[in-house]
């Protein structure tokens, strides 16, 4: 095999850019936002995550709850994939939550209360990208 001159001075050239790049190019940033808009909710008995009545007791006859209806508001934690989703630990990318938006039914599709309903969470990434890098072959 017999090597030329330009062409050993074009690979070293190579190898010198794409080392200089390696060191400058270790990060890759994004940003973004996550958006939730509540469309709607459908709690006809008035009960919340737990099973248990918003206000008041259950009627024994149909199971539903008495009293006054739920004060219906959303939160939001956005994390890393889970395999076993937990409501524990931070929310690493943001967290956020509506006001009170409505009783036990409501709809919210054509409603002027639709900015009210919208959670937006900004986000903001940098991770290294080091093993993303793979020499040529």
């Amino acid at each position: 095999m017999v090597l030329r001159l330009g062409s050993v001075v074009g690979v070293a050239a190579f190898c010198l850019h794409a080392l200089l790049l390696w060191f400058y190019a270790k990060v890759v940033e994004g940003t973004g936002q996550f958006e939730l808009d509540i469309l709607s909710i459908n709690n006809r008995n008035g009960e919340l995550l737990n099973g248990q009545c918003c206000d008041g007791s259950r009627i024994t006859g149909d199971r539903k709850c008495r009293m006054d209806e739920c004060d219906t508001y959303f939160k939001v934690c956005l994390k890393e994939y889970q395999s076993r989703v937990s409501a524990a630990g931070p929310c690493s990318f943001g967290s956020g939550s509506t006001p009170v938006l409505g009783g036990n039914v409501f709809s919210l599709k054509s409603s002027a209360r639709n900015e009210r309903s919208r959670i937006v969470l900004p986000f903001s990434f940098a991770w290294p990208v080091s093993n993303y890098l793979r020499p040529l072959q």
